[in-house]
């Protein structure tokens, strides 16, 4: 994951969390999605945690001012990572 890929906002999908959750939690094999993201909000770490789903997939949450040690546009959320051929997932209003 590279900085001037977070900042392409073509490769960036701001998400509001109400709506966002039931429906990827379910697509990704991570029921409890909102609670583990929520868990890593309480206390956040600058690499980010990994999530893995039942659907054969792995999700990276992260905090991008946090990870770049950089600021950038809504980089104060988490943020979802599903790999460079994916919108990685800016989730606001958590």
């Amino acid at each position: 994951m590279r900085l001037e890929w977070v900042k392409d906002r073509d490769n960036v999908a701001y998400v509001d969390a109400k709506d966002f959750f039931d429906n990827f939690s379910k697509e990704a094999g991570v029921p409890d999605l909102r609670e583990q993201v929520e868990a890593f909000l309480a206390a956040p770490v600058k690499e980010g945690i990994t999530i893995k789903g039942t659907k054969r997939t792995s999700l990276r949450v992260f905090i991008p001012n946090l990870y770049f040690g950089e600021e950038i546009d809504m980089g104060e959320n988490p943020w979802i990572y599903l790999g460079d051929f994916y919108p990685a997932y800016c989730i606001y209003n958590m």
